[in-house]
């Protein structure tokens, strides 16, 4: 039964039919344009109208129905399958007659708990997964999902269906689920530790760069192999061949036998390489896929290649000199004019000292590393030829003689925003000596960014001492003076190192040699090295002429494995970017081209990127139903192996605490949502006009 209430008091009811009735009366029995109808016709549309007037009042006191709703619900028991590869490596008959069973027992059960099911390997799901395809086990992931989707009232039982190995994810004994819910637990597995020889982990950096090297440290062990020998192998693919890089022999001296072995190596050119980690099998050993790690490491190419370019000898070659190859990435050339290397394509910086003189012009070295954006510094001195230089830059434009030195000490712009100095460097600078500057007039470009200002003894003045501008893609600096060795003579008499000079040359030539991609089409993968479980994403990026990201066109994307299969997708459009999620792809080397077509012209981005097979799952067939008698005895629930599914059944259907229950729930809803009202109204005031038209009222 319903109750109903009024936003007002109740007595506005009786107000409403009085009202009602009065204009009903008022309209059929006081006007003289009715009185010569039937009286039995006049109350009837007397009655029509009343009942109009009344349901209207009746909806303006906002009237509300009150319903409570019962419903009975059955207790909740969630049915959770591990279906990960440790599951069914050993054996996988057991399977067919497994899942018999278990519907069997879901049938018994179901006339009193809810049913449901959730599958587990890697991440757990209430779809049905590939029984013995997943390369990881997470049991806590289940029981997080149960815990976050269940309802805890409802929540009576789950059934967890385990070997009890887990490798990815927490510890599920301590899931907060174990706190709140009987868990039972069907064991399946050998818990029987073979004979066996494995290696356990490797650990190394995924990214080293050229010339380094790296180290690779692997934990090996050993189970009921005492007297055996462990001999380890590990290789380096080079084509289709694999190149031996170290091997040992231990011999294992117990029955739990664990070593640790490193090795170290040097890192070659540029690319991915593909490692392979062997233990070598024994007599007697069934599980050999633990002996066996493939790994990738990628090799980048960090070196900078720096070009010191000088009219002559000059000490400031051998202080920059000094400060850069403190830094290993860095690779220094040194050349004198007018000798030009051959390959300025190679070079990430160009820094010219006192260039271009009046015999030495810089006009063809510009011509070669223009159409390359190279980046450059300029170091001036009394050898330098003004008008050359302004024309060899665009920067800052000095007028004077460069033959009359202006000795200019440092003062730091605090608001330079390109890079930033320690503290420690910035006090130093401002005591550094000062280095010869040209006298004259200085007219920086109006968007360049000054790190130093010149101080020209006591006076503080707007000259630049050193500069930045980045236009059309060029980076260019400027260092308005020579002598700069004395800093760091300098750094090395007040602090006994040369580390803020160092820190200095250090900062301009990293901001000037980082060169900024300015592709207009670009393409790439979120990781280029993915174990064989990630999913791969893609991304691109399309720029038009004013350098603005768009996504207009479409991308399409091929992808072409090792062994010559394409995969072939079109990007999805997000924002003004691109996206697809392409999921996982079977293991291997893989290389990639993206293409567009924009403004009439096709662009590509292509590269590569390698697919690391997972065998973390093989690597422990070991079962471990100590973990799942462990979470049974925590949460309260019961222990038994998987061909004890009867008496589980019988335990939850005997169990009398789970019993339906019952849920009341209020149900509130105004009158003036109830559509047949507005129906009702309508029809009254309908009939009314038809019957005054058929007997002739109007």
């Amino acid at each position: 039964m319903g109750q109903l209430s009024f936003q007002y008091p109740t007595y506005y009811l009786f107000l409403c039919l009085l009202v009602a009735i009065g204009g009903a009366l008022l309209l059929y029995y006081k006007s003289k344009n009715l009185q010569d109808r039937p009286e039995w016709q006049r109350f009837v549309l007397a009655l029509l109208r009343g009942l109009t007037l009344f349901l209207l009042g009746f909806l303006l006191l906002n009237p509300i129905l009150k319903r409570f709703q019962n419903e009975l619900k059955k207790p909740q028991a969630y049915l959770v399958n591990d279906e990960s590869a440790s599951m069914y490596s050993k054996d996988s008959s057991w399977l067919k007659s497994f899942q018999s069973e278990s519907s069997k027992m879901t049938d018994e059960i179901s006339d009193k708990y809810e049913v449901k099911v959730i599958h587990f390997g890697a991440q757990a799901s209430d779809n049905n997964i590939s029984a013995g395809l997943s390369k990881r086990t997470n049991i806590d992931d289940a029981l997080q999902i149960i815990s976050d989707e269940a309802d805890p009232q409802l929540l009576k039982s789950v059934i967890l269906v385990s070997d009890g190995i887990y490798n990815s994810g927490k510890n599920p004994y301590y899931n907060k689920l174990t706190q709140s819910t009987p868990i039972h637990t069907l064991f399946h597995g050998d818990s029987t530790q073979e004979k066996d020889i494995l290696i356990q982990r490797e650990y190394h950096n995924e990214i080293i760069y050229s010339g380094d090297k790296f180290s690779c440290q692997f934990d090996l062990q050993a189970w009921q192999a005492e007297g055996e020998k462990m001999q380890f192998t590990l290789e380096k693919q080079e084509g289709n061949a694999w190149k031996k890089i170290s091997e040992s022999s231990d011999k294992i001296d117990k029955p739990n036998f664990f070593s640790t072995k490193e090795v170290i190596n040097e890192s070659g050119n540029p690319g991915i390489y593909k490692f392979k980690a062997t233990c070598k099998q024994i007599s007697g050993e069934r599980n050999v896929r633990n002996n066996t790690r493939y790994f990738f490491i990628e090799v980048l190419d960090a070196r900078k290649k720096i070009l010191l370019y000088s009219s002559g000898p000059h000490p400031d070659l051998s202080a920059i000199k000094s400060a850069l190859e403190s830094n290993k990435n860095y690779e220094i050339t040194i050349k004198f004019a007018p000798e030009i290397p051959e390959k300025m394509e190679t070079f990430n910086l160009v820094i010219f000292h006192q260039l271009p003189t009046s015999t030495q012009p810089i006009t063809s070295i510009l011509g070669r590393i223009n159409p390359l954006k190279t980046s450059r510094i300029f170091i001036t001195g009394s050898a330098i030829n003004l008008n050359e230089f302004n024309q060899s830059q665009d920067a800052i434009r000095i007028t004077g003689s460069g033959n009359t030195p202006n000795e200019a000490q440092v003062l730091v712009n605090s608001n330079f925003p390109l890079f930033t100095l320690s503290e420690e460097t910035t006090q130093t600078a401002g005591n550094f000596p000062p280095v010869n500057a040209i006298f004259g007039n200085y007219e920086p470009d109006p968007v360049s960014n000054i790190l130093f200002y010149q101080k020209i003894g006591k006076i503080d003045t707007k000259y630049p001492l050193i500069l930045f501008t980045d236009k059309n893609g060029i980076k260019t600096g400027i260092i308005c003076g020579e002598g700069i060795w004395k800093w760091r003579l300098s750094n090395f008499a007040r602090n006994n190192n040369f580390n803020a000079f160092d820190e200095l040359i250090t900062k301009i030539t990293q901001y000037s040699s980082i060169k900024e991609d300015r592709r207009k089409f670009k393409a790439s993968p979120n990781k280029n090295i993915l174990s064989e479980t990630e999913n791969l994403i893609f991304n691109a990026e399309l720029y038009n002429d004013n350098y603005e990201r768009i996504n207009t066109p479409d991308v399409t994307l091929t992808l072409q494995s090792s062994d010559s299969k394409s995969y072939n997708y079109t990007l999805g459009k997000k924002d003004n970017y691109y996206e697809q999620n392409i999921g996982t792809l079977p293991p291997g080397e893989y290389s990639f081209s993206a293409k567009t077509n924009w403004n009439n012209k096709t662009l590509n981005s292509e590269g590569k990127f390698s697919i690391q097979e997972e065998d973390i799952e093989l690597n422990n067939l070991v079962a471990r139903p100590d973990l799942l008698r462990g979470i049974s005895e925590k949460s309260g629930g019961k222990f038994y192996d998987k061909s004890e599914l009867n008496q589980l059944a019988s335990l939850l259907n005997n169990e009398d605490k789970n019993k339906p229950i019952l849920f009341q729930s209020l149900d509130i809803r105004q009158f003036i949502d109830y559509k047949w009202l507005l129906f009702l109204i309508l029809l009254f005031l309908t009939t009314e006009w038809f019957l005054r038209r058929y007997w002739g009222s109007y």
